[in-house]
């Protein structure tokens, strides 16, 4: 399940980026201002999902030498 939401958040902010770039609102408006808004939140969302569900690295235990 883990692994499911952290491939979800992923390409989620992968879309979220792509609306982003080709359809940039113009920040004449406060239409504009409140969809960009709205998408920072949102891609904020996605990194916060990205962060917490990320895969653990294996780790090495320190050796005593």
């Amino acid at each position: 399940m883990r692994n499911f939401s952290f491939i979800f958040s992923l390409s989620a902010f992968i879309v979220t980026m792509y609306f982003l770039i080709t359809d940039f609102p113009t920040l004449d408006s406060s239409e504009g201002i409140i969809y960009l808004s709205m998408v920072i939140v949102l891609l904020l969302i996605c990194i916060t999902g990205v962060i917490i569900n990320r895969p653990a690295l294996p780790r090495r235990p320190y050796s005593m030498r």
